[in-house]
């Protein structure tokens, strides 16, 4: 799972769906740039000046955008994709 990739997810009607990831995001501040690659969230670290996988303790605060087939943005939490 990449960015541009079809994807099958539930939406908030417990309908499965499916739409493109454009982007991927978080909660937490310090997660300013991020990137998925094969399906593994990774930010930037400053410290490290590379990117990490995100910790296992703070994957629930990342989400991602999907646009769906009416071209609307929708947000949803990894967790949601199947």
């Amino acid at each position: 799972m990449n960015i541009g990739d079809i994807v099958k997810y539930k939406n908030e009607y417990e309908e499965i769906v499916r739409g493109t990831i454009t982007e991927i995001s978080s909660d937490m501040n310090s997660y300013e740039k991020m990137e998925l690659t094969n399906g593994v969230p990774h930010y930037y670290s400053k410290k490290l000046s590379n990117f990490v996988p995100v910790k296992k303790k703070n994957i629930n605060s990342i989400y991602i955008t999907v646009e769906n087939s009416a071209g609307k943005n929708e947000y949803i939490f990894m967790k949601n994709v199947i």
